[in-house]
């Protein structure tokens, strides 16, 4: 009767017949992911990622089975095979191996996001205060450097450091491309631990922006003209910055091209494209993405001894970037003040942090939590994209050093 029940509901056995530590961690990422889906319904989260995360944990931790030869595993997808042979064999069963092994593994579902963003993107909100933006952003990488020093401390290899370090620029697409080139033993956890902070940022950074600005100082409403800049020369701009940053940094080459395609697309006013990319690429990227990320959490893969330090540095490195963004935000508001007289609002510090949109979403809620007429968007959107080239410069700087050095 036992064996019965053990072969008609293995999801439920299965807890009885691993080991306790396993058994316990697969209950607490099952509880885990209903919580950040529920918050991620909320809007508490950023819900294109939790909520399909969250069910992808609490699936890969449930429907747990028996296989071939008594071994336990699931039907999802096993990201270790790599060999052409049983990779084309358990493509057959496991139904999200194929989207895992042709599109996450190999960093081609970063792209396609990059893809999405860079249409949605206009780049004409970066001319607008040029200065103040590269300085915000440069500020807002100091996460990176200091995670990366700290890593290399802790004993982490500097290829592993580097790959950790890279979610100080809070750019997900940027961390999983890293991490897949320069420490593809830990690509699962550094990408399952990016991308559930970056979510994380949505809920935590408005609470240092409360204890780094005063009240009165977030609700600065801030008097900026949009240049008059033709779409010709945001175009040429577009084309001439994406030539610029590849031949530097070839090694980021890809995500480059993607993200000023997805731009030059929007200024051309290619609309059946920029739909596309907007639309189903975009959506459908960051749909599989989170659902690839949840599948991922399995509870051996959360307990290896190194993902503690990996998640320790993970929320450093944002910390430090947070606290950097918003520094550079007091910088350009105090040299505003002293010399050009042109005003700044602080909160738009937080915005170098390129999480984009996330960041400027936040920076905008905040600073019309105190005054319902600041508008600070167009300026937080263009820190953002300041924020994501100068995360790409460093990304490409970590590979090539570290290419060079090995």
């Amino acid at each position: 009767m036992l064996n019965i029940i053990t072969q008609l509901f293995p999801g439920i056995s299965t807890f009885f017949i691993q080991e306790p530590i396993i058994a316990f961690s697969r209950l607490g990422l099952i509880i885990f992911g209903f919580v950040i889906a529920y918050y991620g319904f909320k809007r508490t989260l950023e819900p294109l990622i939790m909520v399909p995360m969250g069910l992808g944990m609490i699936a890969i931790n449930s429907g747990v089975l028996f296989l071939e030869g008594g071994r336990i595993g699931t039907l999802f997808l096993d990201p270790m095979v790599s060999e052409a042979g049983p990779l084309m064999d358990i493509m057959q069963v496991n139904w999200l191996q194929p989207i895992y092994s042709l599109l996450f593994s190999n960093g081609l579902i970063a792209c396609l996001v990059f893809f999405g963003i860079g249409a949605m993107s206009d780049i004409g909100f970066l001319l607008i205060r040029p200065w103040a933006s590269i300085v915000v952003a440069l500020f807002a990488e100091a996460g990176t450097f200091f995670t990366l020093v700290l890593g290399i401390k802790l004993g982490l290899p500097a290829n592993e450091a580097a790959s950790i370090a890279v979610i100080g620029g809070a750019d997900g697409p940027m961390v999983l491309f890293t991490s897949l080139v320069l420490a593809k033993n830990l690509f699962v956890p550094i990408s399952i631990i990016a991308y559930l902070y970056l979510s994380l940022t949505y809920a935590g950074y408005p609470y240092l922006i409360k204890l780094l600005i005063p009240k009165k100082y977030r609700g600065i409403d801030v008097e900026f003209d949009i240049p008059d800049v033709s779409q010709k020369s945001k175009f040429v701009f577009t084309v001439v910055t994406c030539f610029v940053l590849c031949v530097l940094l070839p090694v980021a080459a890809p995500l480059i091209m993607s993200f000023f395609l997805g731009v030059a697309i929007k200024e051309a006013e290619i609309e059946a494209f920029q739909n596309l990319l907007e639309g189903p690429i975009l959506y459908g990227s960051t749909l599989f993405l989170g659902l690839l990320l949840g599948t991922l959490c399995e509870a051996q893969t959360i307990l290896d001894p190194k993902v503690g330090i990996l998640i320790v540095l993970g929320m450093v490195a944002l910390l430090v970037s947070g606290i950097g963004g918003i520094l550079g935000g007091w910088l350009v508001y105090w040299f505003g003040k002293k010399f050009t007289g042109k005003g700044y609002n602080p909160v738009i510090g937080i915005s170098g942090v390129s999480c984009i949109p996330t960041t400027a979403k936040i920076a905008q809620k905040m600073a019309m939590h105190e005054n319902p007429y600041a508008v600070v968007m167009p300026l937080a959107m263009g820190a953002g994209l300041s924020g994501l080239i100068v995360s790409a410069i460093a990304t490409g700087v970590f590979i090539s050093t570290l290419f060079l050095l090995g």
